[in-house]
């Protein structure tokens, strides 16, 4: 692939305005309002961007400052972020699903000037007021803006004012690409919460990296599903606006069918758990009509048969994804080799991609024409990485180099010197690298058990094959005592009940169920490793926002 743009542009700020002169007509955004949608062109989308950052500078006067953000994925998202990178402040992007309280802790560490945010993230900041230091600005980006917030319009109207009275922004050459551009809170909590701090550098060189390996072209189009405040969904953000295709925003997870048959994306990028429940929606379906038998058949030559060919034996499953899905790009957790493998059979690409928060966040991906669906793939350019410490098996912690390693954690050097050694960022991570120069994540290095023998055990690995199971909906194993290991299970309510051939299982009946998975997977494993205990959830785990369990709670 071409590589030419693998060190260019160096500030976001540069990128914008390269693809408004390169695609001012095409459509940036695709935006829904009361049933109806309005295209949002590049040479509109930069002229709103550079409105609103003059009213930022001259209205409220955040030259220098920090400006959060947080709500629900919407144009008025990536309008603020685009402004506040074009010279205007430092972002600090806000889960929503923080808290009100955590929400005021990440407004206190950061001392944040001023936060856009929607109705339901203001109403939590209101009712947590009293416990913010210095009260930041609070901007409505919603049409039915609060009456104690500026509204966004109000900002964006006053800024084209100034424009067309002469007022200029910041010259490309006075932002400073290695300077602080993005501060992101790994939590709420205070005294758990570090602020990774992320440069115009850092992204701008894992965006080029990551696009030298996943082709985006000015003709796609892409569905936006996860947070836009979490770095794996703000590159795919950026990855798209750099090459000139458009962004379109799902509802929510409710309407996330409805709204690829809507807006027809080619590109989609989701976390495993998404994929997954789709995955078993669409082989549930398979089983009930009968045809997953010779779809298993069918998988036997199914590398003979350009993708093309799959596509039209699978058109109603490219229909359920609105019939123009090019590829899916996965990161964010481990996806299971058989949901990768099944999308590949069906015509479309799976690129699994690994990286963290303090790397901007892609370092080790799958590409368009090199795929394992049990790996995380190569480095993507410019990133070295190696395992250290490696046992027997060749696993060790994975450790990474590059241009877009985070410039550290804010305010707190002790923290950045336990994951920073000479440029190599100690990703907490373990993995080994294959005979094919291909990386495999086991799990992370806080989460092993170690038993009273010395033997390391990794709960993922048995996590994967609980997960196997139909009868599995959600597990999590972990040991309380060292050496009795314990596996969490929400049950799959509809296929317990076609096993017990019943609407109303027992709790005795449902345990037996799983019990049998569990020792189905315990035959598989060493003495040591196998699960001792068995716990039966009634509702599901507390998850991040990018859907991984919260392992610690």
């Amino acid at each position: 692939m071409n590589s030419e743009n693998i060190n260019k542009p160096r500030t976001i700020r540069q990128m914008l305005i390269s693809s408004a002169e390169k695609y001012p007509e095409n459509n940036a955004f695709l935006i829904k309002k009361e049933e109806e949608i309005f295209p949002v062109t590049y040479k509109s989308f930069k002229a709103d961007v550079d409105a609103l950052a003059a009213a930022f500078l001259k209205v409220l006067g955040l030259r220098g400052k920090k400006i959060a953000i947080s709500g629900k994925n919407s144009y008025e998202w990536c309008l603020t972020y685009m402004a506040v990178m074009s010279g205007v402040g430092i972002l600090v992007p806000i889960d929503k699903e923080l808290t009100g309280q955590e929400i005021a802790n990440i407004l206190n560490m950061s001392k944040a000037d001023a936060i856009i945010c929607d109705n339901e993230v203001a109403e939590k900041i209101l009712k947590n007021i009293h416990s913010i230091d210095n009260r930041p600005v609070m901007i409505s980006c919603e049409e039915r803006e609060k009456d104690s917030l500026i509204p966004l319009h109000v900002l964006l109207q006053k800024g084209y004012e100034l424009l067309s009275q002469g007022f200029c922004l910041p010259e490309e050459g006075q932002i400073m690409p290695q300077s602080l551009a993005v501060l992101l809170f790994t939590s709420g909590t205070t005294g758990v919460a570090k602020g990774v701090m992320l440069s115009n550098d850092n992204l701008c060189s894992d965006l080029a990296a990551v696009t030298d390996s996943v082709e985006i072209t000015s003709e796609d189009r892409s569905l936006s599903v996860l947070p836009l405040h979490h770095t794996y969904e703000s590159i795919a953000f950026l990855m798209v606006i750099c090459k000139g295709g458009c962004i379109c925003f799902c509802r929510s997870f409710r309407y996330l069918l409805r709204d690829f048959g809507e807006y027809q994306p080619t590109v989609f990028v989701s976390v495993p758990l998404i994929l997954e429940k789709i995955h078993s929606r669409i082989i549930s379906v398979m089983e009930k009509e009968g045809k997953l038998r010779k779809v298993r058949l069918f998988s036997v030559v199914a590398p003979t048969i350009r993708y093309e060919k799959r596509k039209e034996i699978f058109s109603d499953i490219h229909t359920l994804f609105g019939g123009r899905l090019k590829k899916i790009i996965v990161g964010a957790a481990a996806l299971q080799k058989n949901v990768a493998e099944d999308f590949e059979l069906f015509g479309i690409p799976i690129i699994i991609g690994y990286g963290l928060t303090e790397c901007s966040p892609i370092v080790i991906c799958n590409s368009d024409t090199e795929r394992t669906p049990d790996s995380i793939g190569k480095p993507i350019k410019t990133v070295q990485v190696k395992i250290v410490d490696s046992d027997e098996q060749g696993i060790g912690e994975i450790h990474v180099k590059g241009p877009m390693v985070m410039l550290g954690y804010y305010n707190n050097r002790d923290e950045t010197e336990k994951v920073m050694r000479d440029g190599w960022f100690n990703t907490g991570d373990l993995g080994y690298r294959d005979k094919n120069g291909n990386y495999h994540i086991t799990g992370r290095s806080k989460n092993v058990i170690v038993t009273n023998t010395g033997k390391n055990i990794y709960p993922e690995e048995l996590e994967f094959y609980l997960s196997k199971s139909p009868f599995v909906k959600e597990c999590l194993v972990y040991s309380i005592e060292t050496d009795i290991i314990t596996a969490e299970v929400l049950p799959d309510e509809e296929e317990v009940k076609q096993k017990a051939k019943k609407d109303d299982p027992t709790e005795k009946e449902i345990y037996a169920i799983i019990n049998d998975v569990v020792k189905s997977v315990n035959r598989k494993l060493p003495s040591y490793k196998r699960i001792r205990r068995l716990v039966i959830r009634n509702n599901e785990f507390d998850k991040t926002t990018t859907h991984k369990i919260k392992r610690k709670q």
